[in-house]
């Protein structure tokens, strides 16, 4: 009985220590939260922040400040997502934002970051919102 619950105890142990694992790497790129966001804007260190949903999605809420570029238009874009500071990207629920990171990693952008807690951590933090159409300019 004693050598069941120890193999029990430490397949819990080694799922836990993979389910760690497995959500740390989810991201490539460093994350940014949004109080250094905020920290950051109107400054001279501000990244260019990104906003990888659609259009429609963009209209309804986005970070003050943000373009639009839909993951299925990246790649066609880069040359306006260079910037000095680096490019903050963000989804709703991420998974978008990981897509992201590849394209822009595989075309050597250097200084990419997340969102942390993607766009509903914003959301329900309660920070700035902005509405409308497509923003052509960037912070």
């Amino acid at each position: 009985m004693a050598g069941f619950q120890a193999r029990h105890l430490i397949a819990l142990l080694l799922l836990a220590v993979y389910s760690v694992a497995v959500r740390a790497v989810d991201y490539i790129s460093p994350g940014l939260t949004p109080e250094q966001v905020l920290q950051r804007m109107d400054t001279t260190r501000a990244p260019l922040v990104v906003d990888v949903r659609s259009p429609a999605e963009f209209a309804i809420a986005h970070i003050p400040g943000a373009i639009n570029a839909p993951l299925s238009e990246l790649e066609a874009r880069l040359d306006e997502l260079k910037h000095d500071n680096g490019v903050l990207i963000y989804c709703i629920n991420g998974s978008r934002t990981r897509k992201a990171e590849a394209v822009l990693m595989d075309a050597g952008l250097p200084q990419i970051y997340h969102l942390q807690g993607t766009f509903s951590a914003w959301i329900q933090g309660k920070y700035p919102i902005a509405k409308g159409g497509v923003n052509k300019t960037s912070w």
